[in-house]
């Protein structure tokens, strides 16, 4: 059985700082491989010019000068380039998230209902450039506040990309309740949709009626808590089928799908095609990779 491999965030610092910052030119070339993988940490790619596209989770985003991409921890990405990129990239240790609270509001680095790449417009290119420059700058420059100033300029930034991602009419000061709980759902999605399959479980860890759930999801994500769970578990099933060689049943089995047979029709169902005519939808030069 070959899986996608799993890449750790480890710092470059002797300090063992819980995030780094690089030029894409500095980038270790085996990271540009269109090798599929998962990374223990989030990422943020500042691209300024270079060609290609960057594939995460069975979307691919076509590259284009002045974008931001990002990726979330187990997130399965790879790019294919035709010319090499210029611009940062910033990753961030998980750990770090207690540091950065504007994680939990803004809408990229998610599996579900994600932004995963984000065209700057010509008025603000100049301004990412400036503060992706400050955080390179922070990172090689060990001075007093040096972890300080990197997170506030990651939070700046991260404050300004989510002001281009979401219209400006929907955007609050703070999340109100329906918009907590909503995101409180989407984590408990998030790390337990292999194991629980059915909302009212989620309901009750949230000590919240189903109804009361069911409303808040779809008043602040546009989407019911069922859909958004099934979701969540087809994702799983397609990166199983396509990064890996198990058998549908033992594919089934993985996602705690008693019987491989209803297994196979909630696919159909909610991916329109079978799990094995899926499989066979993607290029085999993508399947059962060897780690790096």
């Amino acid at each position: 059985m070959n899986k996608v491999p799993l890449r750790p965030f480890r710092s470059a610092t002797p300090d063992v700082l819980p995030v780094e910052v690089m030029r894409l030119k500095d980038v270790p070339k085996i990271a540009w491989r269109p090798r599929p993988h998962r990374q223990a940490f989030y990422s943020m790619f500042w691209v300024t010019s270079g060609q290609g596209k960057h594939n995460l989770d069975f979307v691919g985003d076509d590259v284009q000068p002045n974008s931001l991409h990002f990726v979330g921890p187990g997130q399965v990405h790879y790019w294919e380039l035709t010319q090499p990129l210029t611009g940062y990239t910033v990753l961030i240790a998980p750990e770090f998230e207690v540091a950065l609270d504007v994680l939990e509001q803004v809408n990229f680095f998610r599996t579900i209902n994600g932004v995963s790449s984000l065209p700057v417009p010509n008025t603000d290119i100049d301004w990412f450039e400036t503060v992706f420059k400050s955080l390179h700058t922070e990172y090689h420059f060990n001075a007093f506040g040096r972890q300080l100033s990197i997170v506030a300029w990651l939070e700046l930034l991260l404050v300004r990309a989510q002001r281009l991602a979401v219209p400006a009419t929907t955007i609050q000061t703070a999340a109100n309740a329906e918009q907590q709980l909503a995101y409180r759902y989407t984590e408990l999605v998030e790390k337990n949709a292999i194991q629980q399959h059915k909302v009212d479980w989620y309901a009750a860890e949230l000590a919240v009626t189903i109804g009361h759930l069911s409303k808040s999801v779809k008043s602040a994500l546009g989407t019911t808590a069922g859909e958004l769970l099934r979701d969540r578990l087809v994702l799983e099933a397609k990166r199983l089928l396509v990064h890996t060689d198990d058998p549908v049943a033992d594919i089934a089995r993985q996602l705690n799908f008693e019987d491989p047979s209803y297994f196979g029709r909630f696919f159909k169902r909610e991916a329109t095609v079978t799990p094995r005519v899926f499989r066979t939808q993607f290029p085999t030069k993508y399947q059962n990779l060897p780690s790096d």
